[in-house]
């Protein structure tokens, strides 16, 4: 039986929700379940999806738990952004009401989008805490295991992040992701094999090596933070032959014509 995806654009049409820096949190909402649906339809299968609004509507809060239960949701994710001039990303699944599973879909969205993030700059869980609980009317007032995301401050200096169209998709990419691991839903092919990093000090050919951090560190086969292929560990040591500029950030070209990410929170270049 397919499973049920329900995705909540927060707030629409009178009500723009959060605003600051030249942003509305309506927008950016759309925007990142449009990726997070278009993500899934493109790599999974076993499920069908519906959202709160296609357009710039706005449904009450009532009325987006009610679509849910009415249409029988296996999963509940209302996308949100935040505002109170803080930093960072924080989730939420209700004060009372949540489930096992609600608790468990928490920690998947929280899993993928963080990491998605990090992959943009320094970005970490608001006040060092991610899971949090709060009675919403709409994790109240729905059945399904719900959670609720609020991706960075809309009036803050994570403005710079939310104004980067790849960020957006990353972040609605990593929404369908941690969806896709809680249903174990069914891969539409088997991923490319991953290509194997250098293992060695620098060479003739390369400016330098760069060594592992942290522990499951993504690299990519192209310079594009969507490019993930596979996850170095801790203490890795690859060949570098050059850096580049992705977005706003940068990633080091390796040897095995590989990239990974250059920022020093994750990882230690030594020049040759």
């Amino acid at each position: 039986m397919e499973k049920r995806i329900f995705w909540d654009k927060g707030h629409g049409g009178k009500d723009s929700g959060a605003v600051g820096n030249g942003l509305q949190e309506k927008q950016l909402t759309h925007k990142i379940v449009e990726y997070a649906m278009a993500f899934l339809s493109s790599n999974y299968t076993g499920f069908i999806q519906k959202t709160s609004r296609t357009g710039d509507t706005y449904p009450s809060l009532t009325e987006r738990a009610n679509m849910a239960d009415n249409w029988n949701a296996d999963v509940f994710v209302s996308v949100h952004i935040n505002a109170g001039g803080g930093n960072g990303y924080e989730s939420y699944v209700h004060t009372t009401k949540a489930s096992k599973a609600s608790i468990a879909l928490q920690n998947y969205l929280n899993n993928a989008i963080l990491s998605a993030m990090r992959t943009f700059g320094n970005i970490e869980a608001h006040g060092g805490t991610m899971n949090r609980k709060a009675n919403y009317a709409v994790l109240r007032n729905t059945n399904a295991p719900a959670v609720l995301t609020e991706n960075l401050y809309i009036d803050s200096t994570d403005a710079q992040y939310l104004k980067n169209e790849q960020f957006l998709k990353a972040v609605g990419q990593a929404h369908a992701i941690g969806v896709a691991k809680f249903l174990n839903l069914p891969s539409k092919s088997t991923p490319p094999k991953t290509p194997t990093p250098v293992h060695s000090p620098a060479t003739s050919e390369g400016i330098g090596t760069v060594k592992v951090l942290v522990d499951d560190l993504w690299y990519y086969n192209k310079p594009d933070w969507d490019a993930k292929v596979g996850k170095a560990k801790k203490d890795d040591v690859f060949t570098v032959v050059d850096k580049v500029k992705v977005n706003t950030a940068y990633m080091y070209k390796l040897k095995s014509g590989t990239y990974i990410t250059a920022a020093t929170k994750y990882v230690k270049f030594t020049k040759k």
